[in-house]
């Protein structure tokens, strides 16, 4: 029993009735706040309630009053719950929330879904940080998962007066946490991806296109749908406020490595003006330079930077190539002076393979492997001829922009 009436639980269930009563999505979403702050405040108020259904017994709707009724265990207890339970009590508040918007008809409780949802996120990624289990993410990403479908399925009426109005903020939060989960990034985020045929609409915001664009570009580059996501990441990059400094620098991280691997580098102004870390100039400048030993040095001393962006494995085994074709590039400018002209030989190709792995153990069959492969891939254009032990470039643009190379995947 309680130690006495609470007049802080009667109040909010009383609100919560009226609001739900009168669909004021807006009344219920200054109620049903998710704010750490907010919440240590509110729990303090009810931690002498020892059982809430003596206050949602007014409440008509019973998945309403068991959603107000686990909100408010979720408030009281959060304090002095550790966050994996502190986790799986929101998932529950969630799931009941889920189970009364797929009831409710149009777009009323919205504004309810957006804190909460993007709070079910933020406690995922502090459960992990806690646990170091990726479970809470999996735990997220289902939730997620259940309230896109209930939302892209309400298609009755014009998008304006449906629930599908909620659905572009939803879908990139599920392709936030799917990043993090331990399943393939499709498993959950397939369902998302259907979103992008309603994403010109009009009726969504630009902070939601923008928000839904960055995670969509950071899963296709993780599918390694390199040119999907720069599309993807340049509009984000661009639709961001100009003054939002932090959240351009977050999209300016990935867009520069999509460019990267398409052959298109960042200038050292750019990276200045966004305060980016020294890293990204050090590895377009040996990039640039065709240095790959020094360009893997850098990466590697940098691996767990990149590694918890995820562009560490795809910087690693994308690059490789690149550089070699931009130290065949350098290389063919010093020959086109000789009297060899655009015939290379193989010597002095695998002088500068070696020079620039500083992989002095090389030989002509891996220097011909890369060279068969840059010439397969159409990054460099010409033959090889094997018993010559040359390299003879194509007399017009041996070296085509990387960018009008169709080796990226693309997305369907």
């Amino acid at each position: 029993m309680d130690a006495e009436y609470n007049s802080v639980a009667s109040n909010i269930v009383n609100t919560a009735q009226d609001g739900f009563m009168f669909e004021d999505g807006d009344a219920l979403s200054a109620l049903f706040v998710f704010d750490n702050q907010a919440i240590n405040t509110i729990g303090r108020e009810l931690s002498d309630v020892d059982n809430f259904e003596t206050y949602t017994v007014c409440i008509g709707d019973p998945t309403f009053a068991q959603f107000t009724g686990t909100y408010l265990e979720y408030v009281r207890d959060s304090s002095w719950l550790d966050a994996e339970e502190q986790h799986k009590q929101l998932c529950r508040v969630a799931e009941l929330f889920t189970a009364l918007l797929s009831a409710s008809q149009g777009p009323w409780l919205i504004p309810v879904m957006r804190p909460l949802t993007l709070a079910l996120c933020q406690s995922a990624q502090r459960t992990f940080e806690s646990t170091h289990d990726p479970a809470a993410f999996a735990q997220a990403a289902s939730v997620l998962l259940r309230l896109l479908i209930d939302l892209l399925a309400d298609n009755g009426g014009p998008l304006e007066q449906s629930k599908r109005v909620g659905c572009l903020f939803v879908a990139g939060l599920l392709l936030r946490i799917s990043l993090r989960t331990s399943a393939a990034p499709g498993a959950y985020a397939s369902k998302a991806l259907e979103v992008k045929n309603l994403w010109g609409s009009s009726v969504f915001s630009q902070r939601d296109r923008v928000s839904y664009s960055y995670w969509l570009g950071r899963y296709y580059l993780v599918c390694y749908y390199v040119d999907s996501a720069r599309s993807q990441l340049e509009y984000a990059f661009n639709g961001c406020p100009a003054w939002h400094m932090r959240n351009k620098r977050a999209v300016l991280r990935y867009l520069f490595v999509a460019n990267m691997i398409r052959g298109q580098l960042a200038h050292p102004a750019l990276l200045e003006k966004y305060q980016m870390e020294p890293v990204y100039a050090e590895l377009a400048w040996h990039f640039r330079k065709g240095n790959l030993a020094m360009f893997q040095q850098v990466l590697i001393a940098n691996m767990e930077f990149f590694r918890s962006q995820g562009n560490f494995l795809i910087l690693m085994e994308r690059t490789e190539i690149l550089i070699y074709r931009n130290v065949l590039m350098r290389s063919s400018a010093l020959n086109s002076r000789s009297e060899l002209g655009r015939a290379m030989p193989y010597r002095d190709v695998l002088a500068a393979f070696q020079l620039s792995s500083q992989n002095y153990s090389m030989d002509y069959a891996e220097m011909e492997s890369i060279l068969a492969s840059l010439v397969a891939q159409k990054f460099v254009l010409g033959f090889l001829f094997h018993h010559q032990k040359l390299v003879n470039l194509a007399k017009k643009s041996p070296f085509p922009p990387i960018s009008s190379v169709g080796v990226a995947i693309n997305s369907q």
